[in-house]
Parts: structure tokens; sequence; C-alpha cells
């Protein structure tokens, strides 16, 4: 039981990490933030 409560942990932990990388992606592109990281190579016209 204790390495069930412990996987579930790790999950919820990683799940929030995920939800975070998603939301602040998505706060960036509203806010018309350029995704390429100002790479002209992988640069989709964000500049």
């Amino acid at each position: 039981m204790p390495e069930l409560i412990g996987n579930i942990i790790v999950l919820a932990l990683l799940a929030l990490a995920v939800y975070g990388a998603v939301r602040s992606l998505l706060r960036k592109e509203k806010k018309g933030g350029c995704s390429c990281g100002g790479d002209c190579s992988r640069c989709g016209g964000c500049h």
C-alpha cells in the first residue's frame, strides 16, 4: 500500500508539471509570444 501512495504522489507531481508547462505555453501564445525561441530556422513567421 505505501508504494501505491508513492506512485500517486509522483504521478500528481508530474501532472502538475505538465499542467504548468501547457498553461505557460498557452499564456505565451495568447500574448502573441514567439514559440520558436528566436531561432529563425524553426520559426513559423512569429517575428
